[in-house]
């Protein structure tokens, strides 16, 4: 018969240190519902075991002492009439988890550039964390890895992008009630992107007096694609994937994302302004008769596909231009300044864009106006004169 001995920590127990042990009050009264294990307390619950039955089950206490544990165990109660209690079991490792993620449908929907971008994080996550399972992730494991990360040159904003994948994994294991919470993990502090020179009016006749053949073979198309840019403020590959479906002459306008690949995978259509139309029709003008899209692959033989990319053609043309700053993105910023310049309304603007905020990122990021035109709009400004200056 094993004797029992009372504890200075308000349990009573055997000798045997790996079993449970009721808990006691300072009046010697049991705590209904929590146990102790060595140094951990326990709270028991009867849960249901989704067939019709229930049966008890010990959820370990974050408690150090007798009132946290009974704390703990009312927070427990809580979770379990929410329906809210971590799962038992197994626990994945991290690097299988994170292939699950990878396979699943999730990742599926994002664009192809996000999907990459996050295979390679979780890559290096998976050769950090190594087959550490998903609820012993902590936030020193975390931090460990940014700061290798920050050692090997990477930016902040590098490491930060890197966490939102971790996240991401994490979040569907949480979903899936195999974790309780996320680590709790900052974003590290990074410096604000340095604002890009507004391409001029100047600076895209330059660009488009070097698109010849001499600097890109496929100097006709690259310059119809840059003045389709500039006109309607389309993304690069928005515009490369624009059919002729799309395009309609009776309604003036062309609709840009009908075939999902819009950032916010959401279509939208943008009028025509006087020289949009006279775009569309020189493109229709040169349009080959068995192509689909209004920007055909240079290299599409007999296949109906439109250009993959114009990304060749541009580095050679920005750089006969002298204007090796230049991105496809400064074009659409280029358009939004040039509809701001113009003085069309915010709403308006943003619709063009597909933004769905009615016009406030264009006022904080693509509204950046020009000197040109600030200078031209500083005489504008009507000052009350001063009394002792006005005559009768």
């Amino acid at each position: 018969m094993k004797r029992s001995t009372t504890q200075s920590n308000g349990t009573k127990g055997s000798n045997h240190a790996a079993s449970f042990q009721a808990v006691f009050d300072t009046r010697k009264r049991k705590v209904v519902g929590l146990w102790k294990r060595g140094s951990r307390f326990y709270a028991q619950l009867r849960v249901d075991l989704g067939n019709g039955r229930t049966a008890p089950r010990r959820i370990a206490l974050d408690a150090d002492n007798l009132d946290a544990a009974k704390a703990a165990m009312e927070r427990t109660r809580t979770q379990r009439r929410d329906d809210k209690l971590p799962q038992t079991g197994f626990r994945p490792k991290f690097s299988d988890f994170a292939q699950e993620y990878l396979d699943g449908p999730i990742l599926a929907q994002k664009k192809t550039g996000t999907q990459e971008n996050e295979r390679q994080s979780l890559k290096k996550w998976c050769a950090h964390l190594g087959g550490i399972r998903l609820d012993k992730i902590s936030p020193t494991l975390i931090h460990a890895f940014r700061e290798k990360r920050l050692s090997q040159g990477r930016s902040p904003r590098t490491a930060n992008l890197d966490t939102v994948a971790l996240r991401n994994v994490l979040k569907l294991a949480r979903d899936r009630g195999l974790i309780e919470r996320l680590p709790e993990v900052r974003q590290l502090k990074q410096k604000p992107a340095q604002k890009r020179p507004l391409m001029t009016k100047e600076q895209f006749a330059q660009l488009l007096a070097a698109t010849n053949e001499t600097t890109t073979k496929n100097a006709a198309l690259f310059r119809f694609y840059l003045r389709f840019l500039a006109l309607s403020g389309s993304r690069e590959q928005e515009a490369l994937a624009v059919r002729w479906a799309d395009v309609d002459f009776t309604r003036g306008m062309v609709t840009i994302g009908s075939g999902g690949v819009a950032k916010n995978h959401r279509q939208r259509d943008v009028d025509f302004s006087p020289e949009l139309e006279r775009l569309m029709h020189e493109l229709a003008a040169t349009r080959p008769p068995d192509c689909t899209w209004v920007f055909p692959s240079p290299q599409r033989g007999a296949k109906d596909i439109h250009a993959m990319r114009l990304r060749d053609s541009l580095n050679a043309v920005r750089k006969e231009a002298g204007l090796p700053w230049i991105g496809f993105h400064d074009l659409r910023h280029f358009f939004a300044s040039q509809c701001v310049m113009a003085g069309l309304d915010f709403m308006t603007i943003s619709q063009w864009l597909g933004h769905s905020d009615g016009g406030i990122l264009v006022g904080k990021v693509y509204g950046h106006l020009a000197d040109s035109h600030k200078r031209v709009c500083r005489h504008r400004i009507l000052w009350t004169r001063d009394r002792a200056t006005q005559t009768p």
